[in-house]
């Protein structure tokens, strides 16, 4: 399937991306990079690490790389926390570089080697990217995808329920929750009712936690 994209500068002046033709957005259009690191990096990341044995790596599964926004953050909160991590993401459909090179968090962020890295690194397999810093991109579908391994952090970016209806299931949820070390958690930025439930249902103690500008909540799931 071949997907064509625009590029949207977003209320922070960090782009997005949208479908032609569809109404679904990458990210918030009040802000990328804002919504990513508050709802993943935050929310998620930071948070853990907090309660992580030191030297300890972290690992983290990402639903949907996209643009490498929410790994680019990552590995700079890696860096700077100096805190290793290992980060896998799945994605059925990978940008291709016209795209992704045209896209500004690299200038915002002052990190274009690290950008570079990220979305160059090949794939379905665990390679260094940064000194604290590495990744496996998963060319895949999660719905019939097998975990070898648990995580201890799942950030859940499928795109919204009404565009992505099959991803927002209790199934899913339960897949992440086996794949999920206890003590481990899921941050999304979704927090519809049925979501919450069905997340409950799948065995999760869930948080709403205040959400970035635009967005009055998000969710934290803890296992």
């Amino acid at each position: 399937m071949i997907r064509e994209y625009e590029i949207i500068e977003t209320g922070d002046g960090s782009h997005t991306l949208k479908l032609a033709g569809e109404k679904m957005t990458f990210h918030s259009d009040r802000g990328a990079i804002q919504e990513s690191q508050h709802v993943f990096v935050k929310t998620g990341f930071d948070h853990f690490i907090q309660k992580s044995v030191p030297g300890e790596p972290v690992a983290v599964f990402e639903v949907g790389l996209g643009t490498g926004l929410n790994a680019l953050l990552t590995a700079i909160a890696a860096t700077q926390k100096h805190k290793e991590v290992l980060y896998y993401s799945i994605d059925r459909y990978p940008l291709p570089a016209e795209i992704y090179t045209k896209l500004n968090y690299p200038d915002l962020l002052k990190a274009p080697v690290l950008y570079k890295a990220i979305m160059q690194a090949g794939w379905e397999e665990l390679l260094p990217v940064a000194p604290f810093f590495s990744l496996q991109k998963i060319n895949g579908d999660l719905s019939n995808y097998t975990f070898n391994r648990q995580f201890d952090i799942i950030y859940f970016d499928a795109f919204a329920p009404g565009d992505q209806e099959e991803m927002w299931t209790e199934n899913i949820y339960g897949k992440m929750y086996d794949a999920l070390h206890p003590g481990g958690l899921l941050v999304t930025y979704c927090s519809k009712g049925n979501v919450r439930r069905a997340l409950v249902q799948a065995g999760f103690t869930v948080e709403k936690l205040a959400g970035p500008p635009g967005k009055r909540e998000i969710i934290r799931a803890n296992k």
